[in-house]
């Protein structure tokens, strides 16, 4: 391009000082060179910016096939955890509901287990994208706002309800070491432990309603993800 645009310019210069033609003749020539260069120019710098788009696109679609791969990852722990918190909630409700007396001591003991919950998430791949200033590649608008509501609003809100829940249930398990001398039926009757059942129970609860969330928006995603990469 540069051999070519010299070789017009070299061009213009000559028909500019060739004394055998007339002023309207050079006026032509030059205006007939010009036009070839902007021309030449413009039909570069499309090519250029179709090149660039091109491999662009083609990192995006690399990008979205893995991300593919990290939410499904992420809806199987999901459910996974959706479904051990569910469990734990169900016996702490149970419990914080009972009679005196309503079952033995043996039979109340199984309705206390405890599960931390951490949920590992897959989001290197997404923060190495959005690092790079790469999220703006992506074209489909809708595709990107899900992705930016999943991943920078309904996973931080997942995490930081899990370390609440987390929080609350250690109290609970402390609670019942520094009681352990108690049957299990006075300490079930204990306010502060009705009042960590209760707290407990509606934060997970709110857990479930995260899982479900973000389990129903990586959905979408997926979807999206086929329909742009297919």
């Amino acid at each position: 391009m540069q051999d070519e645009l010299t070789k017009h310019g070299l061009k213009i210069y000559k028909t500019m000082a060739d004394r055998k033609h007339s002023f309207g003749e050079k006026l032509k020539e030059i205006v007939i060179e010009i036009l070839i260069i902007v021309f030449a120019v413009s039909l570069s710098i499309y090519l250029h910016g179709w090149s660039e788009n091109r491999h662009e696109q083609k990192e995006v679609r690399e990008f979205l096939r893995g991300l593919k791969g990290d939410l499904d990852g992420d809806i199987r722990q999901l459910q996974e955890n959706h479904h051990l918190i569910n469990t734990v909630m169900t016996n702490f409700d149970r419990a914080s509901q009972l009679k005196k007396g309503e079952l033995p001591d043996s039979t109340l003991k199984h309705l206390f287990v405890y599960n931390i919950i951490t949920t590992h998430l897959n989001t290197a791949r997404y923060e190495g994208f959005k690092s790079s200033s790469k999220l703006g590649l992506i074209e489909e608008d809708s595709l990107r706002q899900n992705m930016l509501i999943y991943y920078q609003q309904l996973l931080p809100d997942i995490l930081y309800n899990e370390g609440f829940v987390n929080q609350v249930e250690k109290q609970m398990l402390d609670f019942e070491l520094d009681k352990s001398d108690l049957p299990i039926n006075d300490f079930l009757y204990l306010p502060k432990t009705r009042g960590l059942l209760q707290l407990t129970t509606h934060n997970m609860g709110i857990s479930l309603d995260r899982y479900d969330s973000a389990i129903a928006k990586a959905t979408v995603i997926i979807k999206q993800i086929d329909k742009e990469t297919r």
